[in-house]
């Protein structure tokens, strides 16, 4: 065991950059290729390759309904998650700091967490109507639960000891927040941004295909019921790249705010 342990010990380190950027580009790589290999097996007319879904998404943004359909999805999506992160923050943080409050919260909590997402968004299509209001107010609800969740386990998490070093050396409540708290609550924030954007998009686009005459969604629905399977493919394709570029976004935000973490 002793020299299973040395050779171990004596095994080369891997290189930052083969697991950082070689392995994520292999993937990316295989990802792409099964694209085209999935279509030669089904058949162009089944399942469109890359070159016809390409084709067709630019027709698409010469006619103008590209970019007006994904921008108004867009905004839908960004609108819920932006309210969602506001209400959904300090609600996560008043249930990890107050007991008593999270003890009358936890049935709401549940419910939220367990009711089946389709009831509140047509709930609020009966109640409001079938309009921009009752989309993002109905997704809206259906993302806080999640981040009040997050931003809850952070708060819980935080270390005890910090706060009160930082009340023996009398320093302020507001450069406690920003060189105590904050630095310890960032890994929850930044998944709770995470997952809430992409919930977000999921379910505005779900939304979308019932009640909204515009949108990625109700491109999707109306492409479905014309059996056309490029333009399904090719406004999915959109917003997916969208969203992955802005969720990448995030996680480089949080290397950045992470760096200190690392030995030097």
């Amino acid at each position: 065991m002793q020299r299973t342990a040395r050779r171990l010990s004596a095994a080369p380190p891997v290189r930052p950059g083969w697991g950082r950027w070689v392995l994520p580009a292999a993937g990316l790589l295989l990802l792409v290729l099964a694209w085209p290999l999935a279509s030669a097996l089904l058949g162009a007319d089944v399942f469109p390759g890359p070159a016809e879904t390409l084709r067709f998404l630019a027709r698409e943004a010469v006619r103008g309904t590209l970019w007006t359909n994904v921008g108004i999805t867009l905004w839908r999506v960004l609108s819920a998650f932006a309210l969602a992160l506001l209400i959904g923050t300090p609600l996560g943080w008043a249930l990890g700091t107050w007991p008593r409050f999270a003890a009358l919260a936890a049935p709401w909590l549940a419910v939220g967490l367990t009711v089946p997402r389709i009831l509140i968004l047509l709930a609020a299509y009966l109640l409001i109507g079938l309009n921009e209001r009752a989309l993002v107010a109905a997704i809206t609800l259906i993302l806080l639960p999640t981040v009040a969740v997050q931003v809850r386990e952070g708060v819980r998490a935080l270390d005890p000891r910090l706060a009160d070093m930082a009340r023996a050396f009398r320093v302020s409540p507001a450069q406690t927040l920003r060189h105590v708290t904050l630095p310890q609550l960032w890994p929850s924030l930044l998944g709770a941004a995470r997952v809430t954007l992409s919930l977000s998009w999921k379910m505005v686009v779900f939304g979308e295909v019932f009640g909204r005459t515009s949108g990625v969604g109700y491109l999707i629905a109306f492409y479905f019921q014309q059996f056309e399977m490029r333009g399904i493919l090719a406004y999915g394709l959109v917003m997916t790249l969208i969203l992955s570029a802005i969720d990448y976004g995030l996680a480089a935000l949080g290397e950045r705010a992470f760096a200190w973490r690392r030995p030097g």
